[in-house]
């Protein structure tokens, strides 16, 4: 087939791709791999996405941490999760770096704390336990869930 109708293929197939939501360059590349496109074509694909905007790793991170913020995860998680798409740590740990604080993470586990109270008012340690695997599972540190357990005086 000619170069330039697989491009055009390729490119459509892309801009397809980006209408549902904001992509990682890793993500449209792994993508046009698996539709069957050649290395070539896709990082030509990707490079010319680039240039116009629609693939930005910088602002794909960003809107990515606000919308995992919201969704209540931490820090940890998110992190991983920008790396497993492909953001190059460098971004990673800029865009880290602006949007996570160890006090807003904490104040963020204690109200997601008053929202999981038991539900016979006892709290035990099988209660605890719960909660410390629950903030883990979202991404929180350890620390800061062990503090805010505290605050709340669910521990001795």
């Amino acid at each position: 087939m000619n170069e330039e109708v697989v491009l055009k293929k390729a490119r459509a197939r892309v801009l397809r791709l980006l209408a549902y939501r904001a992509r990682s360059c890793k993500e449209v590349m792994e993508y046009l791999e698996r539709k069957g496109f050649s290395q070539e074509i896709s990082e030509s694909v990707v490079k010319e996405m680039e240039k116009y905007g629609y693939i930005n790793d910088d602002r794909f991170a960003s809107d990515f941490i606000a919308y995992r913020k919201a969704r209540g995860d931490g820090l940890i998680k998110i992190r991983y999760e920008l790396q497993l798409k492909g953001i190059d740590q460098q971004i990673v740990n800029e865009k880290i770096a602006e949007n996570f604080s160890p006090e807003e993470d904490f104040c963020r586990i204690k109200e997601a704390l008053s929202r999981r109270e038991p539900v016979n008012g006892e709290i035990d340690q099988r209660w605890i336990g719960r909660q410390v695997a629950y903030f883990k599972r979202r991404g929180f540190q350890d620390g800061l869930i062990i503090k805010a357990l505290k605050e709340y005086s669910y521990f001795e």
